[in-house]
């Protein structure tokens, strides 16, 4: 199960806006070793503690605390893991929505000149992004050209995401252009389709109807 740290020491889950549970900003990172979770408690409020056995000196009183290692400022608000708490009853519906979309997307979407995204027999995806791909040598507009007119028409369509490679952080390391081809082909024909839970069928209609104009023009 995912979360359950079988291939990994951390996993680590984001609940960004868009993320199918939010706490509006921020994420949760999850671990079976101890040593792990001590640490990322540390590094979460600045390399703090008010843990007497973990201080190198001895406490001054009870206002005391070290900074014992170099940390962050990642505490999450007593709000905003409410609001995310609230949503977990809600998880199931929620993939539930976003599965009903995709099997509507799929099937109007089948004999238009894309690559719809495939699953895995036996899996059951979060389907937290329904991303299809565009057969640029069966249209005859560019990738940008298809993007823009959707942005133009009012759908809400995004790119996720940019290789990592390409950003300038990264090439100033020395990677470059063409050292992961597979992730530079995907960026040169991927469209990210809104998809959301509360999604309506007319809204969804609405997205479809303008792709297949804008890929049959």
């Amino acid at each position: 199960p995912i979360g359950s740290c079988e291939y990994s020491d951390i996993t680590v889950f984001s609940f960004h806006p868009v993320k199918i549970v939010t706490t509006a900003e921020g994420g949760a990172a999850l671990t079976n070793s101890k040593a792990l979770a001590d640490k990322m408690a540390l590094y979460r409020s600045h390399g703090i503690t008010r843990d007497e056995a973990l201080m190198e000196n001895a406490s001054h009183g009870g206002w005391y605390y070290e900074q014992v290692d170099l940390g962050f400022n990642y505490r999450m608000t007593e709000l905003q893991a409410a609001l995310g708490v609230s949503q977990m009853s809600r998880l199931s519906e929620f993939v539930s929505a976003r599965h009903e979309l995709a099997v509507r997307y799929y099937d109007k979407l089948a004999s238009l000149p894309i690559v719809l995204p495939y699953q895995l027999p036996n899996t059951y995806s979060g389907l937290h992004l329904y991303v299809i791909r565009l057969n640029l040598n069966e249209i005859s507009k560019t990738h940008k050209e298809v993007f823009d007119e959707l942005r133009e028409k009012g759908i809400g369509v995004n790119l996720h995401y940019i290789p990592v490679h390409l950003q300038p952080y990264y090439q100033k390391m020395g990677f470059k252009q063409g050292d992961f081809p597979n992730a530079e082909s995907y960026y040169s024909n991927a469209i990210s389709l809104p998809m959301f839970h509360g999604m309506t069928h007319e809204q969804q209609d609405e997205v479809i109807s303008k792709l297949t104009l804008i890929l049959e023009a």
